[in-house]
């Protein structure tokens, strides 16, 4: 299960540019994974569907963010 941190519709003549961005994103993911010591492959997607292109990063993930101190999701 995914837990997505960023998603874009597919409309308009941007496509490839939207497609761009999302590999940036997902980059950046990947990075932030490998930073609190996840395998990659295992704990960041990016699916792309007939109408949406979304990045997700793993339940367990979302979950290690959650209980460490910092405020992943903000405080409150």
């Amino acid at each position: 299960m995914w837990v997505w941190v960023a998603r874009w519709l597919k409309k308009g003549d941007n496509l490839e540019e939207i497609k761009n961005f999302a590999e940036k994103v997902k980059d950046h993911w990947r990075e932030v994974a490998l930073d609190v010591g996840r395998d990659p492959e295992l704990n960041v997607t990016l699916d792309e569907g007939e109408k949406e292109i979304r990045v997700g990063i793993s339940e367990e993930m979302d979950m290690q963010f959650r209980e460490e101190p910092g405020g992943w999701r903000g405080s409150g």
